[in-house]
């Protein structure tokens, strides 16, 4: 009889352990899904409004000269990343301009191809320029954007931000940007608050978006609510983030 009681006791202790167990997992999911929400609401600083998405626009001209707008697979890699963020507080979001006036903004894609971004960076940051090979200029030319933003050279390229100069190459290295406009940016106190993602080429666009999606707890522990303005390196060869610089802090240049 004490043998029993005792194996009743063992299996009790084990049943309780297993218990237990059980439900300290579960709270450490409830934690970590209840911060996650909270940390990616705060970064991005959203009203209850919807979220319109805007991103990068190509044109194609087929062999019977008729003209098409397109994206790339990089294009739809960069809108996964950000629904997937925004799937995880549950917002919604806009693709197709259906939203006539909107607080909340995801813009991807750069100046160039985002007509968007080109017309916030001319009027928000005319200190940032992007420094391209001359052999470009003709087809820049084409685009039907403000090109004071573009500036040729024959012997560097990159992005001048005031006394900063970021260098990239087509073969080894390019640059993510991740910019935050907030409600104090905007005048006539109009309540917005609008991301702007994007890099050098395809592969820092999808980066930055990527960033935001996995690193939007360190982001917001280092900015809070406010504007922010930084670049992070981009490895073109292996598709990977340059962690070893950091996050190069461009905000006081880019908000005088």
């Amino acid at each position: 009889m004490e043998k029993i009681n005792i194996f009743n006791d063992v299996i009790t202790i084990i049943s309780f352990i297993m218990n237990l167990t059980l439900l300290l997992s579960v709270a450490v999911k409830i934690y970590v899904y209840f911060s996650k929400k909270r940390y990616v609401k705060k970064v991005l600083g959203f009203t209850k409004d919807t979220v319109q998405i805007s991103n990068s626009t190509f044109h194609l001209i087929t062999d019977t000269k008729s003209s098409n707008d397109f994206i790339t697979y990089s294009s739809l890699k960069s809108i996964n990343n950000v629904i997937n963020l925004l799937n995880i507080i549950e917002k919604k979001f806009d693709l197709l301009n259906k939203t006539t006036e909107t607080k909340n903004e995801i813009n991807i894609g750069g100046f160039i191809t985002n007509k968007k971004v080109n017309a916030y960076f001319t009027k928000y940051f005319p200190h940032f320029k992007f420094i391209i090979n001359d052999k470009y200029k003709e087809v820049y030319d084409n685009y039907s954007i403000d090109k004071r933003i573009i500036e040729y050279s024959s012997k560097t390229y990159g992005f001048k931000i005031v006394d900063n100069f970021l260098e990239t190459d087509s073969q080894l290295t390019d640059y993510a940007f991740l910019i935050k406009l907030t409600n104090s940016d905007f005048k006539n106190n109009k309540k917005k608050t609008v991301h702007i993602l994007f890099g050098g080429g395809d592969i820092g666009t999808v980066k930055a978006t990527e960033y935001l999606l996995t690193h939007y707890k360190e982001i917001y522990k280092k900015y809070k609510n406010n504007h922010y303005f930084f670049a992070i390196k981009v490895n073109r060869v292996d598709e990977s983030i340059d962690y070893s610089k950091g996050i190069i802090d461009l905000t006081d240049k880019m908000f005088l």
